[in-house]
């Protein structure tokens, strides 16, 4: 799409502040986001590395998680008990430090 037509706006130094924020977060311009916001109504803030990495990190788990279920259904719930506990104070973690850094 054609972008023909140039705006002037004034914000004030909270306003500024925020569209600066938003700029950082999502790693794109002023234009961008300003875009962003008048068509879809938000600005979608870009997933970091450490983000990512926890996310690799659940997704691990839940591989591991399907194989103490398949343990579990072939010799008993009690065979698994220890390392299901474990599992889930792991994947408590992960989750409340996607949460925290947020």
């Amino acid at each position: 799409m054609e972008k023909k037509h140039t705006i002037t706006l004034r914000l004030s130094g909270e306003q500024f502040g925020w569209l600066e924020a938003l700029c950082r977060r999502s790693k794109q311009s002023k234009s961008e986001v300003i875009r962003s916001l008048l068509e879809q109504g938000s600005v979608r803030e870009r997933i970091s590395k450490e983000h990512l990495h926890i996310i690799r990190q659940l997704i691990g788990e839940s591989t591991n998680l399907n194989q103490l279920a398949k343990q579990a259904n072939t010799y008993g719930f009690l065979s698994v008990v220890k390392e299901c506990r474990e599992m889930a104070k792991s994947i408590s973690q992960l989750i409340r430090r996607l949460k925290d850094d947020k």
